[in-house]
């Protein structure tokens, strides 16, 4: 049994590594005093959306965190608050469109308290769910788990373009507690699930005006399961819907290309391959 599950575990790592691109390689302390990991803005040229970053590290006893270097050091688009790892591991950072496009201009900085940084890997991941992605990755609920986002992750989105948001699963079943908060404190909750819709693999919040300016002034998003009587499970995206009452051969031509548009300083934007077009293809 243990060889095994040895093989298994040994098969799994060479999958997630098959399509790997080293961006680091070494060893390098991380922390507040020491400074973190940075990576020039060239190494990532050639990153897609969907494709994710994945840290190797030794001896943590804190946090992580995904910065651009830009003027302000923002937070990468799509990174979780509250990353807390230990020991030795590895995290995994999917990037969605908006982080590609901070990576490719801005490069990247890993910063923590305290870890060893061994190396930094650009690998293969997943294909994105249609419409705007402001988070996507795997985070285990279980009992009251909570996933926070960074504001940067949807900063930059014009909400009166976007009719919902989706939390996607890979829950066994619909019975289980979903609550959309900006903080734990009296009159914070967004929603919960008795005002969503269970869809193929999520649960979707239709926006009002009102949730819509709440949103998109929160400081960060919080988003808590409880598993209820259901196994553990795996929520995968949460995900912004956009409007499409009047759908045009630019709607076409986004989804059977495998692009992906979204809303970006109020113009819609396409991004196919990691690359941003406007409607005119420039």
């Amino acid at each position: 049994m243990k060889k095994k599950l040895f093989f298994l575990a040994a098969a799994a790592f060479a999958a997630m590594t098959i399509n790997a691109t080293d961006l680091w390689t070494g060893s390098k302390h991380v922390s507040w005093s020491d400074g973190g990991l940075q990576i020039a803005a060239s190494a990532f040229a050639d990153a897609q959306a969907g494709q994710k970053i994945v840290v190797h590290f030794t001896d943590a006893s804190d946090g992580m965190e995904f910065k651009v270097m830009n003027e302000h050091f923002d937070h990468l688009a799509g990174s979780r608050e509250a990353l807390w790892i230990s020991g030795n591991s590895y995290v995994e950072q999917f990037l969605t469109a908006k982080a590609v496009e901070e990576l490719k201009a801005y490069g990247l900085e890993i910063i923590g308290a305290n870890f060893t940084c061994t190396k930094v890997e650009l690998a293969d991941g997943k294909e994105l769910k249609e419409g705007i992605t402001v988070w996507t990755g795997f985070f285990w609920a279980d009992e009251w788990s909570t996933l926070e986002l960074y504001w940067n992750g949807y900063r930059y989105v014009d909400f009166n373009d976007v009719k919902a948001i989706r939390f996607y699963s890979e829950a066994a079943g619909t019975d289980y507690v979903l609550n959309f908060l900006k903080g734990w404190g009296e009159g914070e909750k967004f929603a919960d699930q008795g005002a969503m819709t269970d869809g193929a693999g999520y649960k979707e919040l239709a926006l009002t005006d009102e949730l819509r300016t709440a949103m998109a002034e929160a400081g960060h998003w919080m988003v808590q399961f409880n598993k209820e009587g259901l196994d553990p499970f795996n929520v995968t995206d949460v995900v912004l819907v956009p409007k499409k009452e009047n759908p045009t051969a630019i709607d076409a031509t986004v989804e059977t290309g495998r692009a992906r548009k979204m809303i970006e300083n109020g113009q819609v934007v396409i991004i196919k391959n990691g690359v941003k077009y406007n409607v005119l293809g420039f």
